[in-house]
């Protein structure tokens, strides 16, 4: 019966029965032995025929709906029975933000190592969410919002921004009340941040705010560095500047103006990540990175 639910899906979206047959490399005599199969079994018609084009009859079209879902179901149990197989063992390419990875990942990775001693890891460092396709990756952290794409996401939690700054340079420099203090202030730059502008929020409405600096480096950690020696404000993740918090080395400012916490993410290829994917997953959760 699968079978002909599928013949009959395609017969449907390539809008007849020698196009459904091309597809799926069987005869037209076989496509037609399906859909009458079909027929019988539900006892009703399912397509109006003519010479030039197929239309669905309105029992075809609420039966065509349901046969996609049976269709997605069955593939996605032989998608588990097949991953339920797999040992968990071989490689992963796995891209990273580099104060994620420093931070986080590399102080674990013994343990990730002791509960699966046969999948090895390539990890490279840097943003490279997007370019699974293109690079060969087979997961990838992204933080942020996701634009449409062909990826799947599994969402690891939230995180928010904090501007920050050693007691040291607030107490020279004084403490911003209002970002557009930050005006009379030295501001650390990101590379990618190329407009120049830090995101705040007021009463839900989120506003940009130029900011002025002399120094851009192009990683968060180094960020904090120069935040840490005085150099300036910055705008850091909070999972890159926890420590620095907790410590007293740094000191948030503008908390009432942060914006919304945005997601973070762990994109892969496949709809379905296979078992050492999924490994590798659950230890990113664990680590508790947005807590």
């Amino acid at each position: 019966m699968i079978e002909s639910m599928k013949v009959f899906c395609r017969v449907v979206e390539y809008n007849g029965f020698r196009a459904a047959a091309n597809e799926l490399d069987i005869s037209p005599a076989m496509v037609s032995r399906h859909i009458s199969k079909l027929e019988h079994t539900l006892k009703s018609p399912l397509l109006k025929r003519n010479t030039r084009s197929i239309a669905l009859t309105d029992s075809g079209n609420a039966f065509y709906q349901r046969c996609k879902q049976v269709i997605n179901m069955y593939e996605q149990c032989l998608h588990q029975a097949s991953n339920d197989n797999q040992a968990l063992n071989g490689h992963l390419k796995i891209g990273i933000p580099h104060s994620i990875n420093q931070r986080y990942v590399i102080p674990s990775l013994k343990q990730f190592y002791e509960h699966y001693p046969d999948i090895s890891l390539d990890i490279v460092v840097g943003n490279h969410s997007l370019e699974l396709f293109s690079h060969g990756y087979d997961l990838a952290l992204h933080c942020g919002a996701l634009p449409d794409s062909e990826l799947y996401y599994s969402l690891v939690g939230y995180w928010k921004k904090r501007t920050v700054a050693s007691p040291q340079y607030l107490e020279t420099h004084g403490i911003p009340q209002q970002p557009e203090d930050l005006e009379h202030h030295s501001c650390l730059l990101h590379f990618d941040n190329r407009q120049r502008t830090w995101i705040y929020q007021e009463h839900n409405k989120p506003f940009a705010i130029p900011v002025y600096g002399e120094t851009r480096v192009n990683n968060s950690l180094d960020l904090t560095e120069l935040a840490i020696a005085g150099h300036g404000l910055a705008y850091l993740p909070d999972f890159t500047v926890k420590n620095a918090l907790e410590s007293g080395r740094l000191i948030s400012v503008l908390d009432q103006y942060m914006p919304a916490p945005l997601p973070m993410y762990i994109v892969h290829v496949n709809a379905q990540p296979s078992k050492r994917e999924q490994a590798f997953i659950d230890f990113i959760k664990a680590l508790s990175i947005t807590e």
